[in-house]
């Protein structure tokens, strides 16, 4: 199956800084595009395998873009129903990549409390289940096998891919990846330092925030229990204008086109290194996908914030 071949993703080297060694561990090389890959087939195999579910069941889910890509995709190769809550800020190709991969999809048009739409989008979640059985939610945001698919799968390959790796920077979100590399990472070696990456108008270390935050790969307007559970030991907050001014760096001195949460990682991981002072250290930057999700947006945000 073409699912075989989620996983064991390219880490490579690019420009050092200030005598830093730099890594990075492309999870857009997955098969269907990032790196919820992992999750969406490690989670549903298990759930299959122990018998929490069957092919009669329908998987919900809640997602930006990527998750719901993921689930749709393998759900489709595993024959099982899915169907994934979105609302109007998803691109147009993550929303016609779900559909062509055979997912129903549930469109939230109203705002929440945040001004965003994650808890209006869980709040019909809910509704969802309550009046349907056969239902299994698949929840990024704080189900423990999520943790446990990126502990044993990304989080194990990146230390033996680097296995003097001393700094791990990731972004965060639903806190299901950060939280499965910390764990692999502290098991393997407990002074590995894994440091969180988020961007201008998140919630997560910015709760009183005002700022709005564009980018719909990284951060979110609630703590969910999979980020509360992670051992993080530092944070950075990037803007979002750093973020694409490290896309273009990337583009133009590495030739890789990644996407709007790796800018934020990559130039996160360059601003910490220096804040601190680091220096001879080997560092991993974890990119979650590639760049032509977001290539329409990055477009508008460049005129908004009067980039070129």
């Amino acid at each position: 199956m073409i699912t075989d071949y989620i996983g064991d993703t390219p880490m490579v080297q690019i420009m050092s800084y200030r005598n830093n060694e730099l890594f990075v561990k492309l999870e857009g090389n997955n098969v269907f595009g990032s790196a919820k890959d992992r999750a969406a087939l490690y989670v549903l195999t298990n759930l299959l395998n122990e018998k929490v579910i069957t092919k009669e069941d329908t998987i919900i889910e809640s997602s930006s873009g990527n998750m719901g890509i993921a689930l749709a995709a393998v759900g489709r190769q595993m024959g099982l129903k899915i169907k994934i809550v979105i609302d109007q800020s998803i691109s147009k190709i993550n929303k016609s990549l779900i559909k062509s991969f055979g997912a129903e999809v549930i469109e939230v048009t109203e705002a929440d409390s945040n001004g965003s739409y994650l808890k209006s989008r869980l709040k019909v979640v809910q509704n969802y289940l309550e009046k349907h059985d056969h239902v299994y939610w698949f929840n990024q945001y704080g189900n423990d096998l999520v943790r446990e698919a990126y502990r044993e799968t990304l989080g194990k390959e990146i230390v033996r891919n680097v296995p003097d790796v001393e700094y791990i920077f990731v972004a965060v979100s639903s806190g299901g990846t950060i939280g499965g590399i910390a764990e692999a990472a502290k098991n393997y070696r407990e002074d590995i330092k894994v440091i969180a990456v988020d961007v201008e108008g998140s919630k997560l270390y910015d709760p009183s925030t005002k700022k709005i935050k564009h980018f719909t790969g990284i951060g979110s307007s609630v703590e969910s229990h999979n980020f509360k559970s992670a051992v993080i030991d530092d944070y950075i907050i990037m803007s979002e204008v750093e973020a694409i001014k490290g896309l273009d760096e990337l583009l133009q001195h590495e030739q890789l086109f990644l996407g709007e949460s790796s800018g934020c990682v990559y130039m996160g991981a360059k601003k910490y290194l220096e804040e601190h002072n680091i220096k001879g250290a080997k560092c991993v930057f974890v990119s979650h996908d590639r760049g032509e999700r977001y290539f329409e947006m990055i477009q508008e945000l460049k005129k908004l914030y009067h980039l070129h």
